[in-house]
Formats: C-alpha cells, sequence, structure tokens
C-alpha cells in the first residue's frame, strides 16, 4: 500500500483511540469539558488572584447579603467576611430527621464549627439584580421563564475554620502559631482570623456549569469515602480513600504542567497547599452511572450521597416564588438524589413515566433556577414594597 495512504490511516486511528485528547489539542473552546481538571486549576488561579497576604479576587465580589436586598450594588471594595452555618449538612440533617431516618451520618474527626460564605462575581450579580431575581416579585414574575447565566458568571462557596481551632480541625497537623504558612487567612468584622480550609468553584463556561470543589492538604478527611481525582495537576492523579476515616492524605504534589500555571499566576505561595478533590461537568457518566462528587467540609456527613451538578439541579421555585426543594434533599427519604435530573421535579403529568418534551398534558410545578441555589432561598420578600422583609440569607 502506499506510504501516504498507511500514515493518513495510522494517524485515523490514532485519532480514534485517544478521541479525548484530540479533542482537547485542537478544540481549546471545549477544554472546560475535555480537560475540566485543568479547567478547574485555571478557575482556582483566577479567584484566587491577589498579593501575599491580601484578599483573594473572590473577596472582593457580592455575598449573598450583597445581592439579595433592595438597591443592591455590586461591593466597590474587599469586604470583611460574613458567615453562616454551613448549609448542606444543616438542611440534609433536618430533612434526614423529617422523613423519620435514624442513620444520621457525621463524618468523625471534622470539626463542628465551619463557617461558609457564598460570593459571585459581577456578571453573575448583575445577571440576578438586574432581572429582579432577588426579590419574591421578580420570582413571581419569572416563574415559566428560562434562566440562562451568561457565559462569563462565576461564584464561590468557601468555607472557613477560625484560626484559634486550626489545630484541632487538622488532628494537630498545623499548630495556630503556622496557620498562615498553611492556610489563605482572611478576617471578619471583629477582626477574628479564619482559615480557608476548602471551597466550591463554579463556572457557567458550559450549560450546565463547570463543577470543582478544592480542599486544602491538611484537611483530615480531604479523600475520604469518595477519593480524589486530578489527573491534570497532581502527580497522584487517583487517591484511594483510606480504609479509617480522617487519616489525612498528606501533599497533593503538583505536576509540572500545573507548577508552570502556578509559577506564571505570580499567586501567594500560600495556594500550592490547597488540592483539587475532583471536577463535575455531567450527571452520569457514558454508561449511566451517577458520577458523586463532594466536600469533606462543605457537605460533611453527606459525602457519599453528593453530586454537585445534581443537588444544584434541583435549585428551584414554585408559582409562589417559594423553594421546592430542601438543597437537594428529598422530603420523604431524607437522602440526596444522585445522577440524571427528574422531570417531575420540574412537571406534574397524569400520564406514566417517561415525562419528555412536547408531550401533551404536562403542568409546570417549578422553575429551574439555572442551578443557583441563593436565588430561591436568598430572594426578599417585597410584597409590601413599603417595607420590605430581609432576606433569609441577610449576613452571609
Amino acid at each position: 500500500m502506499n506510504p501516504k495512504i498507511l500514515k493518513i490511516a495510522a494517524t485515523f486511528a490514532l485519532a480514534i483511540g485517544s478521541a479525548a485528547a484530540a479533542r482537547a489539542a485542537f478544540d481549546p473552546g471545549n477544554e472546560a469539558i475535555n480537560a475540566p481538571e485543568k479547567t478547574a486549576w485555571s478557575l482556582f488561579l483566577q479567584v484566587n488572584a491577589g498579593a501575599v497576604g491580601a484578599p483573594s479576587l473572590f473577596e472582593t465580589w457580592a455575598s449573598d447579603t450583597d445581592t439579595f436586598k433592595p438597591g443592591a450594588s455590586f461591593p466597590a471594595a474587599p469586604t470583611r467576611l460574613q458567615l453562616h452555618a454551613p448549609i448542606v449538612p444543616m438542611i440534609g440533617r433536618l430533612a434526614r430527621q423529617k422523613a423519620g431516618n435514624a442513620n444520621i451520618f457525621i463524618a468523625p474527626g471534622i470539626a463542628q464549627g465551619q463557617s461558609e460564605e457564598t460570593r459571585r462575581n459581577l456578571p453573575a450579580f448583575t445577571f440576578i439584580v438586574s432581572n429582579k431575581l432577588n426579590a419574591l416579585s421578580g420570582l413571581k414574575a419569572a416563574y415559566g421563564k428560562p434562566i440562562v447565566f451568561p457565559a462569563d458568571a462565576m461564584e464561590v462557596k468557601a468555607n472557613w475554620v477560625a484560626v484559634s481551632d486550626i489545630a484541632t480541625f487538622t488532628n494537630n497537623r498545623v499548630a495556630i502559631a503556622d496557620a498562615g504558612k498553611a492556610f489563605h487567612l482572611s478576617a471578619d468584622g471583629s477582626g477574628k482570623q479564619y482559615a480557608l480550609v476548602s471551597m466550591h468553584l463554579i463556572s457557567k463556561q458550559v450549560p450546565n456549569w463547570t463543577w470543582a470543589t478544592f480542599e486544602n492538604r491538611y484537611n483530615p478527611a480531604r479523600c475520604d469515602i469518595l477519593g480524589c481525582h486530578d489527573p491534570f495537576g497532581s502527580k497522584a492523579p487517583n487517591v484511594a480513600p483510606n480504609p479509617s476515616p480522617s487519616g489525612g492524605y498528606g501533599d497533593c504534589a503538583k505536576t509540572p504542567a500545573l507548577a508552570a500555571m502556578f509559577a506564571k499566576a505570580g499567586i501567594d505561595p500560600v495556594f500550592v497547599n490547597y488540592c483539587l478533590k475532583g471536577a463535575q461537568v455531567d450527571f452520569t457518566d457514558n454508561e449511566g452511572l451517577a458520577i458523586r462528587l463532594g466536600n469533606s467540609v462543605t457537605e460533611d456527613g453527606f459525602v457519599a450521597q453528593s453530586s454537585c451538578i445534581t443537588c444544584h439541579s434541583r435549585a428551584a421555585w414554585d408559582a409562589k416564588g417559594q423553594a421546592t426543594s430542601g438543597a437537594g434533599f428529598d422530603p420523604v427519604s431524607g437522602k440526596a438524589p444522585l445522577g440524571a435530573m427528574n422531570p417531575a421535579w420540574y412537571w406534574k403529568t397524569a400520564a406514566k413515566p417517561p415525562i419528555y418534551q412536547g408531550m401533551g398534558g404536562l403542568t409546570r410545578v417549578a422553575t429551574e433556577a439555572d442551578f443557583v441555589w441563593s436565588i430561591p432561598f436568598c430572594a426578599y420578600d417585597d410584597s409590601n414594597p413599603a417595607a420590605p422583609k430581609t432576606t433569609p440569607c441577610a449576613g452571609k
């Protein structure tokens, strides 16, 4: 056979055998899909940009308090931490108790005093406020309409532990005096210092957002239950969970590719202590198995039943502007669903499943908030415009 034809055939076979690599190499516009871990690290370096010892970029973004109030405006300067109890463990335990499920698992070895905040960049803030999705009247008006954030929207959910508790939290792996060497630090309005222990990071680069969760290397349960998976940035791309919980996992040594990204970003060296636990861009794998992703801090006690994208796909409100689900937990079973979205969350019909596009007899029961929980949870009540009620998320 002609050598040129053989070369073409070999190239074609190689392309078939490494389709993902080929797409990543020749279609960088799809990197968020084809290389989600690389995308996750790129976003991590972006949101944590800032001088050594100074606030990270995401700390200049709008909190829920900034967003969900009359006359909302984007912060002109970094704002102090305004923290609340972690949402998922709190609502999840309530859901299980309500469902009569006595098997409420609490991960051992994790300090229960963590505090949480949610911040969003200007495009995400502007979309919510300009569409009046920060108020009850706006949710009622938007009911049944498509909610689609702009492609440059981003959100961060960060979890912090008081520096005074850091030795206990890390099982004495980090002394209080050394907290600033191991963790990014910030302070609340009273000047109390906190250490950043983990963060969820989402970006609207793809229609269902990109999802990534990061933990500090000293978090004792970092890879518990689900393991840690980072084929791009970690020299140990897949770390299995320890047989005993909260045993610690040591360093997540960076690959040369990620080390080069850190060097180019000029980021505070303390952020090298953070590890990508995993990234997610779909509900299931190509064999229909539900993909799980959960943070040992943010989803403390519910990691085994965690899927970022499935949970957030339940962020919705009804015709009265009320949330239709508690942080993704089912009120009957008390569990969080995994896998693909259930159309029955949004539609009512007398017909037997499946429910599909274009079928007759569908009645809407909820409007999807484009995966953003803060919209149905935090919208303030402006039923009486002269005396609007404070958002449930005030001070967060």
